[in-house]
């Protein structure tokens, strides 16, 4: 680090942008766009594991209303972890119930409540993996332009996957008893 002074343009100019440095390259438009897009799935899926935990009856299956519950508030957690990027990047995290539901409809996602546990469980995985490849895609599109957004979107892709995998066990065992 230089010894020189900051002239007081450069230090608003540095407040103005906190974190977003000459080296950031991506469009930090673009990008609180596109987690906001996210965000709002993640509250979806935290709506839908939720009121599937609630709709799951206990005795039946008190494994599944658990697993329910700790899949909703890990994606709560991603929720709350794009917001805390989005705010980073100089955006406004998305809290509208209206703009929720029309930026994960516009990427096909909508809360489902099937029937019986299994449909639930499998509402669940397809969600999951509608996630999956929306993570990637995004992933994948920046690249090296915001190393911090691309790390924390590979920890939550690598929990989705989880996620889904569970999911599909699920099934796999739910199919090979019937």
């Amino acid at each position: 680090m230089s010894n020189q002074k900051n002239s007081v343009g450069e230090v608003q100019q540095a407040i103005k942008q906190g974190a977003i440095t000459r080296e950031y390259r991506a469009d930090t438009q673009r990008m609180v766009q596109a987690l906001n897009r996210l965000r709002s799935t993640e509250i979806m899926s935290y709506l839908q594991y939720m009121q599937h935990q609630y709709m799951a009856v206990s005795l039946l299956s008190p494994g599944l209303k658990t697993e329910f519950e700790t899949h909703a508030t890990q994606e709560l957690d991603h929720a709350n972890r794009l917001a805390e990027r989005i705010q980073q990047l100089g955006g406004v995290p998305v809290y509208d119930p209206k703009e929720i539901s029309a930026k994960a409809a516009a990427v096909g996602v909508a809360p489902e409540q099937g029937a019986t546990l299994t449909e639930m469980v499998a509402e669940d995985l397809m969600l999951e993996r509608q996630q999956i490849e929306v993570y990637t895609a995004l992933i994948r599109e920046i690249g090296d332009q915001d190393v911090v957004t691309r790390q924390m979107l590979i920890g939550i892709l690598a929990e989705t996957e989880k996620h889904a995998s569970e999911l599909a066990d699920y099934l796999k065992r739910t199919a090979d008893t019937q």
